[in-house]
């Protein structure tokens, strides 16, 4: 029994990832993270979690952090673990702490 609860810890805890900002444009960048917790875990934690890593890597810079989306993706037992990912600027004077209506995205007609 106690072999079992040891392979199901260790397994849910090999399949947890996080990406490092990634820059995908001009002072944008991405990171995501999955939930260690999984199905028991709040996605909202790992999204601040996200955010203050964020704030880190733009002071590191001599920015600001400036929030343009931030996903949560809720945990489905045995299906998937949940997590989250945010898209965010480095600023040299952050406009805004909330989200732009339009979630930072534009359609070019």
């Amino acid at each position: 029994m106690k072999r079992t609860i040891l392979i199901l810890a260790v397994a849910s805890l090999s399949g947890c990832a996080s990406t490092a900002p990634t820059k995908i444009g001009a002072n944008t960048y991405y990171s995501s993270k999955t939930n260690a917790a999984g199905a028991f875990g709040d996605v909202s934690a790992v999204a601040g979690n996200l955010m203050g890593d964020g704030n880190q890597f733009c002071e590191s810079m001599g920015k600001e952090f400036e929030l343009v989306t931030q996903t949560l993706t809720q945990p489905v037992p045995a299906v998937r673990l949940g997590g989250a990912s945010i898209t965010f600027k480095c600023v040299a004077h952050a406009s805004s702490p909330v989200m732009r209506p339009d979630n930072g995205v534009t359609t070019i007609n």
